[in-house]
């Protein structure tokens, strides 16, 4: 089942994962400020969800929430990552 997909990180993306995003995932919308990267409009299964948390994995890049929704819902799931050790 293919789920649509918000994914946000922390800070801007690297350079060229853009464009990997969207040649193996499909189109994907990117907005961002200075402290977070905002990923949207992906729709994917469990497996695509998978890969791209791999790919970001493996880009060093930091994951902060990810969210799921069914197709035809405007709900979601939230999911954070939970506070880090050397967060006060």
């Amino acid at each position: 089942m293919n789920h649509h997909c918000r994914i946000e990180v922390e800070g801007p993306l690297p350079a060229g994962l853009r464009e990997e995003m969207s040649r193996r995932f499909g189109p994907v919308q990117v907005r961002h400020d200075r402290r977070r990267t905002v990923l949207s409009d992906l729709t994917l299964d469990q497996a695509g969800l998978r890969a791209l948390l791999d790919l970001l994995w493996d880009a060093g890049v930091r994951v902060r929430a990810v969210s799921t929704a069914d197709p035809g819902t405007d709900s979601g799931v939230v999911q954070e990552d939970p506070p880090s050790a050397d967060q006060g």
